[in-house]
C-alpha cells in the first residue's frame, strides 16, 4: 500500500500579502440540535478544524428557541447547521425564517441537517427556504462534514468580502463629491485621512483594527515634510513632541525616493517602520512634480490585499480632488491678483484723465488769455506798418512785416491747441450744411495762393467727374484740405502740388445718406464717398514716421524733411485733421518715398445726414 505524505502548503506571494491571519477572531460555528450525542460526535469531527488559519468556536443549542437566544448574543455567527425537528417538526425551518427575514441576515451560511427527511422533503426545503445546503444526518460523515464546513466558510468569506466592497465603493462614492467642493487644504486633507482610515475599519478589520494612529503629509523641495492633518499620537501638533516624529519624516522621504519610479499607489516595508504604510496621492506616474502629498499609517499590518485595492481606489479620488482644488486656488490667487491690478489699473487711468482734463483746461485757457495780447500785437504791427509807408519810413518796413508774420504764426498755432481741446473735451460740434464742392475748393485754393507763390510751387487741382452738391461740414473740411495743401507746399520748393478729387459709388449699407425730412435733397442724390488725394513733388517723409505724423506735437526730424532745415508750425495740423476727417465719417491715408514726394489720400462720405448722433467729435472718432 503507497503511502500518502501532505506536504506542507508553499507560500505564495499572494499569500505573503496577506495580514498576520493570528489576529482575527475564530470562525463562530453555531449547531442547532436537540440530540446532545449529535454536539459530541460533531465537537469530535471538527476538532482541529482550521479555514484561513483560523480556529473553530462552536456554539450548541438544543432547540430553536435557544438557539435565537446565541444568535443575538453572537452576531458574528459564520456557519448554522440546523435540524428540523426539534420543539416542533418544524422548529429548525422556524429558526431558517428568524435569521433570514427577522434578523435580515443573508451573510450566514444555514445548513439543514435532519434525521427526518420525510418531515422535510429536499427539494421542498430548498424551494421554500433560503438555505445553502441540505444533508441527511446518516450521510454527513466526519469527511463530509469537513468540507460541507469548509465549502460553508468559503462561500462565507466570499459574501463577506463581497458585502464590504460593495459598501466601501458606495463609501467612496459619497465621499467623492465632498472632497471636490472647494475648501481649504487643512480641510480637505482632514477629510482625506478620516475617509481613509474609515475604509480600513470595515468588514472582518473592524474587530481587531489597530489602525489609528497616521497623517497627511506632503514633501518639501528642501527634502522636509509638512503635515496637514494627523490622528493618534499625530493629533493636535502632538507629533511635533514626539521623538520618533524626525525619523519617521525621513523614513518616508527615504520610501518616496527609493519608489519614485514605482508604479504602485502603496509602499510598506523597509526602510517604513514595522507595520507602517505609504499611501501616495497621485494621478500622473510620470509627472516630475517637486513635491508629493502622501498618507502615512501605523499598524496596517491587519489589511488584506483586496482592503488595498480599495484605498486605491480611494486615493486615486483623493489624488483627483487635490489636483482640482490646487487648480481652483491658484484659479483663485490668479482672480486676486487680476482684480487688484485691475483697481490699480482703474487707479491710474483715472489719475492720468486727471491730469488729462487739467491740461486741457490749462491750455484753453492760456489760449484765449494769449489771443487777446497777441491780437493786439498783430493790430498794432499792422497800423505801424500803415503810418510808416505813409511817412515814407520804408527801412522799417522788413521788420513790420516780420511781427506781423511772426503774429500770425503764432495766432495759428494757438488755434490750433484751442481746436485740440474743443476735440479733447468733446465741445467740437458739426455743422451740416449742403452746398457745391467746387466753390469750397475755389476759395481754398486763393487762400492758398500765397503761399504756393512764397516757395515757387505750381498748385492744380484736378475733378474726375462733376460732383456738385455735397452734404457736410464745410467749416471742417475747409480746415482738413488747407492743413493736407499746406503740408504738402511747406515741404516743397518749386515744384509742384496736385488736389485731385473724384468719386466713388457705393451702395453698402453702411452709406450716410441725406434725410429729406432735414434738409433740401433734391440736388444731393449721389450716393458714395468722396476721394481727395493730395500729392507732392517735396522732400517725402521717412517711413518709420508715416504714422508718428499724425500724433499731436510730432514733427519729422528738420534736417531731413525740408530743403531749409526749418519746419515752423507745432505739429498739430497733421493730428487735427485726421481727428476731423474720422469725425465726418472717414479716414486719412499716407504713402511717401524720401526724395520723392508724399501722398496724402482722404475718403469721406458724399453725404453725411442720416448719422445718430453725429454731433460730437468723440462720438465719431
Amino acid at each position: 500500500m503507497k503511502k500518502i505524505i501532505r506536504r506542507k502548503k508553499t507560500t505564495s506571494a499572494a499569500s505573503e500579502a496577506q495580514p498576520n491571519v493570528t489576529l482575527f477572531p475564530p470562525w463562530q460555528v453555531l449547531i442547532v440540535d436537540d440530540e446532545p450525542d449529535i454536539h459530541a460526535i460533531t465537537r469530535l469531527a471538527l476538532s482541529g478544524f482550521e479555514f484561513s488559519g483560523r480556529p473553530l468556536e462552536i456554539l450548541t443549542a438544543l432547540s430553536g428557541s435557544e438557539a435565537r437566544e446565541v444568535l443575538m448574543q453572537h452576531p458574528k455567527i459564520v456557519v448554522a447547521i440546523i435540524d428540523v425537528v426539534m420543539e416542533t417538526d418544524d422548529a429548525g425551518l422556524q429558526l431558517v425564517d428568524f435569521i433570514r427575514n427577522e434578523q435580515n441576515n443573508v451573510l450566514t451560511r444555514l445548513i439543514i441537517r435532519t434525521g427526518q427527511p420525510g418531515l422535510a422533503p429536499e427539494k421542498d426545503i430548498i424551494e421554500r427556504y433560503d438555505i445553502d445546503d441540505y444533508k441527511e444526518k446518516n450521510e454527513l460523515t466526519e469527511t463530509k462534514l469537513y468540507t460541507t464546513l469548509r465549502l460553508a466558510l468559503k462561500s462565507y468569506q466570499a459574501l463577506s468580502s463581497l458585502n464590504t466592497h460593495r459598501g466601501a465603493l458606495t463609501k467612496i462614492l459619497d465621499a467623492a463629491p465632498e472632497l471636490y467642493h472647494p475648501q481649504s487644504i487643512k480641510q480637505f486633507f482632514d477629510g482625506v485621512l478620516s475617509q481613509i482610515i474609515s475604509l480600513c475599519h470595515l468588514g472582518e478589520n473592524s474587530l481587531i483594527s489597530t489602525l489609528k494612529s497616521g497623517f497627511v503629509a506632503t514633501t518639501a523641495k528642501d527634502d522636509d515634510i509638512s503635515i496637514h492633518a494627523g490622528t493618534g499620537h499625530f493629533a493636535d501638533g502632538e507629533y511635533e513632541n514626539n521623538r520618533m516624529a524626525d525619523q519617521i519624516k525621513k523614513n518616508c522621504i527615504a520610501c518616496l525616493e527609493s519608489h519614485k519610479d514605482s508604479e504602485h499607489s502603496i509602499l510598506y516595508g523597509d526602510p517604513l517602520p514595522e507595520k507602517a504604510m505609504l499611501i501616495r496621492l497621485q494621478i500622473d506616474k510620470q509627472a516630475n512634480e517637486e513635491s508629493q502629498s502622501f498618507i502615512y499609517l501605523e499598524n496596517a499590518h491587519c489589511l488584506l490585499r483586496t482592503d488595498k485595492e480599495l484605498l486605491k481606489i480611494m486615493a486615486y479620488q483623493c489624488a483627483s480632488a487635490l489636483k482640482n482644488l490646487q487648480l481652483y486656488m491658484e484659479l483663485k490667487a490668479a482672480h486676486h491678483q487680476t482684480s487688484q491690478l485691475l483697481s490699480m489699473a482703474e487707479h491710474a487711468r483715472d489719475i492720468a484723465e486727471s491730469a488729462n482734463s487739467a491740461k486741457t483746461i490749462f491750455l484753453a485757457k492760456m489760449s484765449h488769455e494769449l489771443r487777446t495780447p497777441l491780437n493786439a500785437i498783430i493790430g498794432y504791427s499792422t497800423l505801424i506798418e500803415e503810418e510808416a509807408e505813409d511817412f515814407g519810413y520804408s527801412d522799417m518796413m522788413p521788420d513790420l512785416k516780420k511781427i506781423q508774420g511772426a503774429g500770425q504764426q503764432l495766432l495759428s498755432m494757438i488755434s490750433g491747441i484751442l481746436d485740440v481741446t474743443k476735440i479733447e473735451s468733446e465741445q467740437y460740434k458739426l455743422e451740416l450744411e449742403q452746398f457745391m464742392l467746387t466753390d469750397l475748393v475755389e476759395n481754398i485754393v486763393t487762400l492758398m495762393h500765397p503761399l504756393v507763390e512764397r516757395h515757387r510751387n505750381q498748385l492744380t487741382v484736378e475733378y474726375a467727374q462733376d460732383i456738385g452738391q455735397v452734404c457736410t461740414d464745410p467749416a471742417k473740411l475747409k480746415q482738413i484740405l488747407l492743413n493736407l495743401l499746406h503740408n504738402a507746399n511747406k515741404f516743397t520748393q518749386c515744384g509742384q502740388v496736385t488736389l485731385h478729387i473724384s468719386y466713388t459709388f457705393n451702395s453698402g449699407k453702411n452709406i450716410k445718406l441725406c434725410d429729406p425730412e432735414d434738409i433740401d435733397c433734391n440736388k444731393c442724390n449721389l450716393v458714395g464717398i468722396l476721394n481727395f488725394r493730395i500729392e507732392d513733388t517735396g522732400v517725402g517723409i521717412p517711413e518709420d514716421h508715416l504714422e508718428s505724423i499724425f500724433e499731436t506735437f510730432m514733427q519729422v526730424d528738420k534736417t531731413s524733411a525740408t530743403t531749409d532745415g526749418t519746419t515752423p508750425g507745432a505739429g498739430l495740423g497733421l493730428s487735427i485733421s485726421r481727428q476731423l476727417c474720422q469725425a465726418l465719417g472717414g479716414e486719412i491715408k499716407v504713402n511717401s518715398h524720401l526724395g520723392k514726394g508724399s501722398i496724402f489720400t482722404m475718403h469721406l462720405p458724399i453725404n453725411l445726414r442720416g448719422l445718430p448722433e453725429v454731433n460730437t467729435i468723440s462720438r465719431l472718432s
